[in-house]
C-alpha cells in the first residue's frame, strides 16, 4: 500500500470515527437542559403578555406561561425533537412545535403527542410582587 492510500484510509477511519460522538453532543444540547436562573418584571411593558392567564413570554431559552391566575408555568423553551423554538395556544391548553408538530403539556412538559423524544425541562417560578424568578 502506497503512503498516499494509507493515509486517506487512515483520515477516512478517524473521521468516521467521530461521527457518533457528534450524534452524541447534538442530542444532547437538544435536551433544553441548562442552568436557569434570571427574573422578569412584571410591571415593564415588555412583559405584559404574563399578566393575563393564557399569555406567555419566551425568554433566555425557557417559555413563561401565565398558566392560571395565580400559577406561572416555566419549560424549556426548545423542542427535544428538532430544537425548534415551542410557543403555547392558550385555546388548546398545549405547548405547540412549529416544526413538526409536536406538542407538550403546559404543566409538565410531558410530550403529548408528535415526534418530540422526551418532555421539556420545567424550572421552577416563584413570584414576590411583581417579579418571577425562573430557576433549574
Amino acid at each position: 500500500m502506497e503512503r498516499k492510500d494509507f493515509l486517506k484510509k487512515t483520515f477516512a477511519f478517524c473521521g468516521l470515527a467521530l461521527i457518533p460522538a457528534a450524534v452524541i453532543e447534538s442530542c444532547s444540547k437538544q435536551s433544553g437542559t441548562n442552568n436557569v436562573n434570571f427574573t422578569i418584571d412584571l410591571t415593564n411593558p415588555a412583559n405584559t403578555a404574563l399578566n393575563i392567564v393564557g399569555g406567555y413570554l419566551v425568554t433566555n431559552g425557557v417559555i413563561v406561561i401565565k398558566y392560571t391566575a395565580s400559577q406561572f408555568v416555566a419549560l424549556s423553551a426548545t423542542c427535544t425533537h428538532a430544537a425548534c423554538t415551542v410557543g403555547y395556544t392558550a385555546s388548546s391548553s398545549e405547548i405547540v412545535c412549529p416544526c413538526h408538530g409536536g406538542t407538550f403539556s403546559p404543566a409538565t412538559g410531558a410530550v403529548l403527542s408528535g415526534p418530540p423524544p422526551s418532555p421539556l425541562a420545567k424550572y421552577t417560578v416563584t413570584q414576590v410582587g411583581s417579579i418571577l424568578t425562573v430557576q433549574s
